[in-house]
């Protein structure tokens, strides 16, 4: 997840709790008819607001086409139909999209967006008539049979950040932060996970979603960026733990199917040392946690402050890092100061062993996926020169999946309005140390 005080990251997120049936997401109900305002009778206004109830209309046609195809076998029991050409979770992902569209661009017109808690809420949008356009393009491509976000994994109406994936009897799990489209996170706040299997990486099922957040404690208002490893026959994950003040810290649960979760011990795992700046009752950073085993010792990575002395502003962002043998008792094992991540947050730092080097990938403003190289994975952590450094521009939360022989990086690929998605490409090492990204075929 991402820094309360950064511009870049308020384009970024959009976060929510969904509750599903029969794969569809209550974000996909038809909107509550908002009262009468005297907005509605500027003749501007009038006309977008029509627009919107007429490409309703278009996409109440289009859902009837889809719910055909639920009961239809193959394509020819409805030829019209060219909808049928695309995935269930596709079509669902596609005009849950559109209606969240629709439906933001209504509340911005006729001023009853939800209340805000943050100013920086209402930045990072289009204007409504660009949101409409948006919302008739997309259905436009989905009209004629093809998918206008191809390759791109969300709930309906929803949207996916930060993730990981683990492989299970030759399935791979995704867990994910359940975002909501056209939505910024406080507007409603993410409180469980998302849960997905595939089994190639590019089609997913759907399942519940997972560790829903108590209604009091340290992490009562939202979770963030879960990582689950396999330790004695058992799953564990790590993940952020919200309050309500947005003091973030990491907590741990387990599982023995991967379905079925469990908070251990009453409180956080692991907050920063004495280095970070971190506080209890306001807002503070440590989050977005992944771990590496190395020998018989795990090695937590997370997104932290530390203190500067003397410097203006006495503080620089760097990436934390605890051990641990057990995975529920943690050592405090210092920073990872990356030059090119000072000024902004490291996100989703995320590390792997290769050739007895230790590489570290994360999230840089401005840069997308860079990375960092090691000879150890507790200390002398330096990015790689510049013509090396990034392995995927504009994109974020990369995670890395070795399956075999093969290497594979997850990332999130992001639209206008708050949209983001998750993708998975082939990860290419290069003989010049350089790293790279490919479509899987």
């Amino acid at each position: 997840m991402k820094n309360l005080k950064s511009k870049f990251f308020l384009s970024l997120v959009g976060l929510t709790t969904l509750i599903f049936a029969d794969a569809q997401s209550e974000l996909t109900k038809p909107p509550v008819p908002l009262k009468n305002n005297v907005k509605r009778s500027n003749p501007k206004i009038k006309t977008q607001l029509d627009r919107i109830t007429n490409l309703r209309n278009e996409m109440a046609e289009v859902r009837k086409s889809k719910i055909t195809s639920r009961h239809s076998r193959g394509a020819s029991a409805n030829p019209k139909s060219k909808i049928q050409t695309i995935s269930l979770v596709n079509r669902e992902k596609n005009d849950g999209i559109i209606l969240r569209l629709l439906e933001r661009a209504e509340q911005t017109l006729t001023d009853t967006l939800p209340k805000a808690r943050f100013d920086w809420e209402r930045s990072g949008y289009t204007s409504p008539e660009k949101m409409i356009d948006q919302a008739e393009g997309y259905l436009k491509i989905l009209k004629e049979g093809k998918d206008p976000l191809p390759g791109k994994f969300a709930e309906s109406g929803g949207t996916v950040i930060d993730h990981c994936i683990i492989k299970k009897g030759g399935i791979f799990h995704l867990f994910y932060i359940r975002g909501k489209a056209a939505t910024h996170w406080p507007e409603w706040p993410t409180r469980n996970f998302g849960h997905a299997t595939s089994k190639d990486l590019i089609n997913w099922e759907i399942h519940k979603p997972v560790l829903q957040s108590p209604e009091k404690g340290w992490d009562e208002y939202q979770v963030w960026a879960p990582h689950i490893v396999k330790h004695n026959g058992e799953y564990f994950m790590l993940y952020t733990g919200v309050s309500y003040p947005c003091c973030q810290c990491i907590g741990l649960a387990k599982s023995k199917d991967l379905f079925n979760w469990e908070r251990i011990g009453d409180g956080p795992v692991i907050t920063p040392g004495e280095w970070g700046i971190w506080q209890k009752d306001g807002s503070a950073d440590c989050r977005d946690p992944s771990m590496l085993k190395v020998g018989d010792t795990y090695y937590c990575y997370y997104t932290a402050v530390r203190k500067v002395k003397g410097a203006v502003p006495p503080h620089e962002f760097c990436v934390g890092i605890s051990s641990s043998k057990d995975l529920i008792n943690w050592k405090d094992k210092g920073f990872a100061r990356l030059e090119t991540s000072l000024k902004t947050p490291p996100e989703s730092p995320f590390a792997v062993e290769k050739d007895g080097k230790f590489y570290l990938f994360y999230t840089s403003y401005g840069h997308g996926t860079v990375v960092a190289v090691s000879d150890h994975p507790a200390k002398g952590w330096k990015d790689l020169p510049k013509d090396k450094l990034v392995t995927m521009p504009g994109i974020s939360a990369s995670e890395v999946i070795k399956d075999g022989n093969d290497w594979y990086i997850s990332l999130i690929s992001h639209a206008q309005n708050a949209l983001h998605f998750f993708e998975v490409r082939k990860l290419i090492w290069h003989d010049d140390g350089k790293m790279s990204a490919k479509v899987i075929e």
